[in-house]
C-alpha cells in the first residue's frame, strides 16, 4: 500500500477527527484493507467488490484497487496471510503516518 493513498485517507476521514483518534481511524482503514483482500481472496468480481467493499467512497475503491494487485492464492493458508499482511501494512502505514 503506497504512503500517499493513506495519507491521503486521512484527510477523507470525517472531519474532526482528531490526531488522538488516530488508533481509530487506523483500525477502520486496517479492517477495511482486510475487507478488500478478502474479497480477492474469495475470487469476487473486482466490479462487485467496488460496489461491496467499504462505504463507496474513493478511499475504499482505492484500497479494492490496491487489494486487486494481488494474485489469488489456492492455498487456504496463503489466502489468510495475505489477508493479514494486507492489513498489518494498512495499519502500519496509517500509524506511521500519524507519527
Amino acid at each position: 500500500m503506497t504512503r500517499m493513498l493513506l495519507i491521503a485517507a486521512l484527510f477523507l476521514l470525517p472531519a474532526g477527527a482528531s490526531f488522538a483518534k488516530a488508533p481509530d481511524q487506523c483500525e477502520k482503514i486496517s479492517d477495511l484493507a482486510a475487507e478488500a483482500m478478502k474479497a480477492r481472496q474469495d475470487g469476487d468480481l473486482l466490479k462487485d467488490a467496488t460496489r461491496s467493499v467499504g462505504d463507496g467512497s474513493r478511499f475504499s475503491e482505492e484500497m479494492v484497487m490496491k487489494a486487486y494487485q494481488v494474485r489469488v492464492f489456492d492455498d487456504q493458508k496463503e489466502r489468510a496471510t495475505a489477508i493479514s499482511e494486507f492489513q498489518n501494512a494498512a495499519y502500519r502505514e496509517c500509524y506511521d503516518a500519524h507519527n
